[in-house]
């Protein structure tokens, strides 16, 4: 008898601009507390959001900034970033948000890219900014959200423009029409060369904001810790507009620290993480983590990169909670599956959230659809959808397939719907003619109790045409042969899966979202 696909019920979403979210929880909750940012000792409730977002709103009209216009954020995660997004988001403008961790080159491209007129950023950062201020010709002012200024220039700081004597009585917002204006401008991380911008519309982002918070059961009473940065699609919809949406309180971090996250979540009384597997692996490495009264918690999502089922169960035995997988990309806004919380099943991304098809599809030709427990490109479709790569008409064409998002994923479905991810498609190993995906024989690598962190690339072989490779982090004062690894590995997989060689590095290259670059192993 085969099984039923899992469905979620169909959801309403509102034909409404992206700032539509905070307006209707103001009026709902106009007091309570939305933000406590403590490294800067500031609070907000979701009133002071409003209306202060108002008067930087009103600023940027009086500049000349219109509907469709670019405003990039170099900033950090910080109470700042709110008021910055959801001024740009009252005017019509589209938020192009950069990693802090940029240098002058990718500052520099993704800036003339996205053609912005706008930059905040920190006077910390200034410098990186400065070192390509003559070669970013489309900016015309820059807000330094934090830290002093340097005179002239065009810089000014937000603290001086919140002062001015705007947002006294509601300013008109241009007419915005969801389904068509870009809300944001996301680059994707790419696994090579300079990212592309994603162009996502107010009703692509209005809508995958209720399809996750739906999805992880987000409560008006929960507390939220955001570490993850707001540049990332991640942060950018589960805490500058999920949390906004439900209502419920958050506290930022701007840089992780695994014991200063653990000592917020007892003081702050925290019940959901949103994480990323390094993430945990930083709680599992804490030695007294035991110290801390986590008894608030109540549920621990992670995204953004495979989670070895090793460090999901550690972390679940560690802090007594569930440890659910979620999963989505930045051209999906970007939540597409998430395990059903009533029923979890490990290793799975789970189901897709309400509205959401999905698909498995051959990945040869992607024309063809594969049966349930057969691997393929992972596809997808609904209402978070982006409109395509900027300035990318060939790669949209790529990526976008009758409706269709092709998602890069080689997966597999099993008979109730729940999606596992594999591997990227262009990272899967062509051995011998076999495919063999890396993040299996990572999760593998995982439980060998020597191995604290690792990752498997394909490496030139003549015979062969690839061969995996692992690089491989030992825990601390322990040592081990690489054959032993190598056998570890083969006693659990075919034959043609075996890993061939091992390297004994001190860390895994990770992008800031947890992503292993397989290109710098490579390159090693």
């Amino acid at each position: 008898m085969t099984a039923q696909k899992i469905k979620r019920p169909p959801l309403n979403y509102p034909i409404a601009p992206v700032y539509e979210l905070l307006k209707m929880t103001r009026r709902r909750l106009p007091e309570k507390l939305a933000v406590i940012d403590p490294q800067a000792k500031r609070e907000l409730t979701f009133a002071d959001i409003d209306q202060q977002s108002d008067v930087l709103a009103e600023i940027f009209l009086n500049w000349g900034i219109k509907k469709g216009d670019r405003i990039s954020f170099f900033l950090p995660n910080g109470w700042e970033y709110f008021l910055g997004f959801y001024a740009a988001m009252k005017v019509g403008a589209i938020v192009s948000p950069m990693n802090s961790t940029y240098r002058e080159r990718e500052v520099k491209h993704q800036v003339n890219d996205a053609e912005s007129r706008i930059l905040l950023t920190q006077s910390n950062l200034l410098p990186v900014v400065d070192g390509v201020r003559e070669e970013i010709p489309t900016i015309e002012k820059i807000i330094i959200t934090r830290g002093l200024k340097e005179e002239g220039r065009n810089v000014f700081t937000l603290s001086e423009l919140l002062e001015k004597p705007f947002g006294r009585t509601p300013f008109s917002s241009p007419l915005i029409n969801p389904k068509e204006d870009l809300a944001a401008l996301p680059y994707s991380s790419g696994t090579a060369g300079l990212n592309k911008g994603v162009m996502i519309t107010h009703f692509n982002l209005v809508s995958n904001v209720l399809q996750s918070m739906h999805a992880v059961e987000g409560r008006e009473d929960d507390t939220f810790i955001s570490f993850l940065p707001f540049n990332h699609i991640y942060g950018l919809t589960y805490f500058l507009c999920g949390a906004i949406y439900l209502g419920a309180r958050q506290v930022i971090m701007s840089r992780f620290d695994a014991e200063e996250c653990l000592r917020l979540i007892e003081k702050y009384r925290v019940t959901v993480i949103f994480s990323v597997q390094p993430a945990l692996l930083a709680f599992l490495n804490l030695p007294n983590a035991d110290k801390y009264d986590l008894s608030s918690l109540r549920f621990i999502w992670v995204g953004a990169a495979p989670l070895a089922p090793t460090i999901s169960r550690n972390v679940r035995e560690k802090f007594g909670v569930p440890v659910a997988r979620h999963y989505g990309l930045t051209e999906a806004s970007p939540t597409t599956h998430a395990n059903p919380p009533i029923r979890i099943k490990e290793g799975s991304v789970g189901i897709t959230v309400s509205d959401c098809q999905d698909r498995i599809m051959d990945w040869e030709t992607g024309k063809k659809k594969m049966p349930p427990g057969e691997p393929g490109e992972l596809a997808v479709r609904g209402p978070n959808i982006f409109q395509g790569y900027w300035k990318h008409p060939e790669d949209t064409k790529l990526a976008l397939r009758d409706g269709w998002l092709y998602t890069g994923d080689i997966a597999k479905m099993d008979e109730e719907g729940y999606i596992y991810i594999l591997d990227r498609k262009k990272e899967m190993i062509k051995y011998r003619g076999y495919q063999v995906a890396p993040a299996e024989l990572e999760a593998i690598l995982m439980e060998h109790p020597a191995v604290q962190d690792c990752a498997v690339v394909g490496i030139p072989d003549h015979e062969s045409g690839e061969i995996p490779k692992a690089f491989v982090v030992l825990r601390e004062d322990v040592a081990i042969d690489p054959e032993k690894l190598m056998s570890f590995v083969a006693e659990r997989v075919a034959p043609y899966k075996k890993i061939r060689q091992v390297a004994f590095i001190a860390e895994i290259p990770k992008s800031f979202s947890g992503k292993i670059l397989r290109r710098v192993l490579k390159g090693w």
